[in-house]
């Protein structure tokens, strides 16, 4: 009677632990993928708004040259994509990289045809919460200096051609925002200014910098 106790006990603690271990092997593995997503300081975020462009005299008569007809640009929509490493003893520095893509609506110029012009730039960045000094959270500013394409188009609607100008070559942006954290994601609202130099090949001129820069405003959304 002894021995029959004895081995339904040995069972029975058998059967426990073995339980036990299936649920440690099961749970352990859910609460390290959850630490670890929850530790991981990489920030993504996405965004939209709108700009100016601003083009000088210079690069306006080189245009002129380069697309037969001069135009001021109207405004811009801008949409931005990035991504950022900032781990806590950064201290709300975050370190990444940024894309940028801008297009203006048709504008008319002078001899009434239809002018367009699109860029893009991709970026190492610096954003930094310096007074929260935690990241997505208050105030921050923000840099970055990236490369990119300019693209001008004239569209001419009586013998329905176009004629381009491509131009390639460095941007400076800097930003000054504000995020609002809703859980572990944000919600920002900032204004940038950008400036930007590019190089392209001017018909009768060869290569000329054409310069412009932008100023506007963004929502972004952070996660």
């Amino acid at each position: 009677m002894k021995i029959a106790t004895l081995a339904v006990s040995i069972m029975f603690l058998a059967s426990f632990c073995a339980k036990a271990q299936t649920n440690f092997e099961t749970q352990e593995p859910k609460q390290k993928l959850a630490t670890m997503e929850k530790n991981i300081p990489i920030y993504g975020e996405f965004g939209f708004g709108l700009g100016q462009t601003i083009i000088p005299a210079s690069t306006q008569d080189i245009l002129t040259i380069a697309l037969g007809g001069a135009f001021k640009p109207v405004g811009a929509l801008n949409t931005t994509t990035a991504f950022y490493y900032a781990p806590k003893k950064w201290k709300g520095l975050g370190l990444g990289t940024r894309f940028m893509l801008s297009g203006g609506s048709g504008a008319k110029g002078a001899n009434g045809d239809d002018y367009f012009f699109n860029y893009y730039n991709l970026s190492v960045s610096a954003k930094y919460y310096a007074l929260s000094r935690k990241f997505n959270e208050g105030l921050y500013i923000r840099g970055a200096l990236g490369i990119g394409q300019l693209t001008t188009k004239r569209a001419n609607d009586a013998s329905k051609s176009f004629t381009h100008q491509f131009a390639i070559g460095n941007t400076l942006t800097a930003n000054i925002g504000y995020s609002l954290p809703i859980g572990q994601k944000a919600i920002s609202l900032e204004i940038h200014y950008e400036t930007s130099s590019r190089s392209g090949t001017i018909n009768t001129l060869g290569d000329r910098a054409l310069k412009s820069s932008q100023i506007g405003g963004n929502i972004i959304y952070s996660f």
